[in-house]
């Protein structure tokens, strides 16, 4: 199976047990996870459509070559992975007791950096937006007790 074909499923999947999840929320509190439910099967419907497009268009343009599906993919990088995965487990520990405000940047920065998929300027800008979005979001917008600064208490 195509990686694209598997993550658009894993994606409905998801999705579906964060349905299951949300179905004893009041209506009011139900419309974001709703809204953001149908956003992520939509996009993993059209990564159906464009890998079938892009099947489509390979065999149209080359018969007998190998199809998509035979070609080498990357291999995992289990380091990455469980590292990616430590840094998961100790910001879901840290947010009670450093706080949201300090915790969340420095875990979406320092995965940039570490990552080096972009400049480590744009790897804090994008820390501390994500962080301010999610807050006015979440926080200011729906009120959810997230501990902000709990050690100023």
């Amino acid at each position: 199976m195509n990686s694209t074909l598997f993550l658009g499923a894993a994606a409905i999947i998801f999705v579906l047990v964060l349905r299951t999840q949300t179905g004893a929320f009041p209506e009011v509190a139900q419309r974001l996870p709703l809204l953001l439910i149908w956003i992520i099967v939509g996009l993993a419907v059209l990564m159906f459509v464009e890998e079938f497009l892009k099947r489509r268009a390979a065999r149209r343009a080359a018969p007998g070559l190998p199809s998509i599906d035979e070609e080498a993919l990357a291999p995992i990088k289990l380091r990455v992975v469980a590292a990616f995965g430590v840094a998961i487990v100790a910001y879901v520990i840290l947010i009670p007791v450093v706080g949201y405000l300090i915790t969340t940047p420095l875990f979406m920065a320092g995965s940039l950096l570490v990552a080096r998929t972009v400049s480590p300027l744009k790897s804090i800008l994008i820390g501390i937006g994500a962080t301010a979005f999610v807050w006015f979001v979440f926080i200011w917008g729906l009120n959810l007790p997230v501990p902000i600064l709990p050690f100023l208490k």
